[in-house]
């Protein structure tokens, strides 16, 4: 897993890959700044997403978070998760 800052802006970026298992991981986000609320904009494996049978199952969702919360993640085996936290208030791009 890696969270990095854009250069160029106030978002931010996470990643998380798995291995063959199926496994789950929280991750407190605790990396944004303070006092901001961000849109997390979360692509994410579907219900039945598997590396083997069903490689393409994808979930695209988006939530409301700050640094005081923990996301779960949930990453099926061969898959993972992008994440980019956008400051609330900002015009979507």
């Amino acid at each position: 897993m890696i969270a990095r800052k854009d250069r160029r802006s106030d978002d931010w970026y996470l990643g998380a890959v798995g291995d063959e298992q199926r496994r789950s991981v929280s991750v407190p986000l605790d990396f944004l700044d303070a006092g901001r609320e961000y849109r997390a904009q979360v692509y994410r494996d579907g219900p039945r997403a598997d590396w083997r049978t069903a490689p393409f199952e994808i979930v695209i969702e988006e939530r409301r978070v700050t640094r005081d919360d923990t996301l779960p993640l949930e990453l099926a085996p061969g898959g993972g998760q992008a994440i980019r936290f956008v400051p609330a208030g900002r015009a979507r791009r």
